[in-house]
């Protein structure tokens, strides 16, 4: 009987890492903006064509065709008035369907970026499809990557404030705000009156020219938006920040193996993490060089020994 391979075990289970194929410097799990060093960020920039291996570094992907009730917000940050707004607007204009919601999506569906225009598509209808930019990675290592070509490259330290919360998109809360909208219009850069409101939510699929109706069915969306958002996920502030017009840089980078993500590391990349493996700055990589302090370790460790003793 084969030995059961307690290392792979662990790897996937102490250390919830999806697999070594899928790790970005060094982890699955997404490194902040902040915590991204910014020499090894340069480095990186061109180091996948210096590291002697033409494929380690390679990430496919394009334009994929997606129904946006299939994907999940990689943040926490979004403001449900903000998305109603939006979602009145693309009734209107009736835009939102096969649209181009101009983002970043990891293979396992989580949004980079453009949370609000995914959250004004979902309660219009979470069947619709959208465009967007899928690339081959999970959400975390994506995140990472991205983190580093929005230092390395564009040159970019801090990333956007965020406020609101996605747990708050619900029909009973979004109820309140449609009502209001209903009587009062909406404010802001993008402005509607009440009777466009009206017009609009009758415009929703289903609703049959209907206000109210639509408004019913556009509060059963929301209790069906996801809520679940990408595990060790950083706060909006630290996530990437990358526009529309620099993806198509993004891709022809990432299709040519062009930034150093994965081992071997070229020169210069291995000279900037020091050694370490990652590409977090100095005070990260003391902790990161720290044993777990996950109380599952223990646990984990014991099991080890006892499956090696046997």
């Amino acid at each position: 009987m084969a030995k059961f391979n307690y290392k792979k075990w662990v790897v996937e289970n102490k250390y919830s890492i999806l697999s070594e194929d899928d790790q970005v410097h060094g982890s699955t799990k997404p490194q902040g903006l902040s915590t991204i060093d910014p020499e090894t960020a340069d480095a990186a920039m061109g180091g996948g064509i210096e590291d002697k291996n033409s494929e380690d570094d390679v990430v496919t992907g394009g334009k994929a065709s997606i129904a946006v009730g299939d994907l999940k917000p990689a943040q926490t940050e979004i403001i449900p008035a903000k998305a109603l707004g939006m979602a009145i607007g693309q009734l209107l204009q009736n835009n939102y369907k096969n649209a181009d919601l101009g983002n970043i999506v990891s293979k396992d569906f989580f949004i980079m970026d453009g949370h609000h225009r995914w959250a004004a598509t979902s309660l219009i209808d979470p069947s619709a499809q959208v465009q967007v930019t899928q690339l081959d990675l999970p959400g975390g290592p994506l995140v990472t990557t991205l983190n580093l070509y929005t230092k390395g490259k564009l040159g970019i330290d801090n990333g956007n404030k965020g406020k609101g919360n996605v747990a708050d998109f619900t029909g009973t809360n979004l109820e309140p705000k449609i009502n209001d909208a209903l009587a009062n219009g909406i404010g802001g850069k993008f402005p509607q009156k009440p009777e466009e409101v009206k017009k609009a939510l009758g415009l929703v699929p289903g609703a049959d020219g209907d206000a109210q109706k639509g408004k019913q069915i556009m509060m059963q969306n929301a209790d069906k938006l996801p809520k679940k958002i990408l595990p060790g996920a950083p706060a909006r502030v630290e996530m990437p920040v990358i526009h529309k017009d620099d993806i198509p840089g993004l891709k022809t980078r990432l299709a040519k193996g062009a930034i150093d993500i994965k081992a071997p590391y070229s020169p210069e990349v291995k000279s900037a993490m020091g050694g370490t493996n990652t590409s977090l700055g100095d005070k990260p990589k003391k902790q990161a060089a720290q044993e777990s302090t996950d109380p599952r370790a223990s646990l984990y460790e014991r099991m080890e020994k006892l499956i090696n003793k046997n």
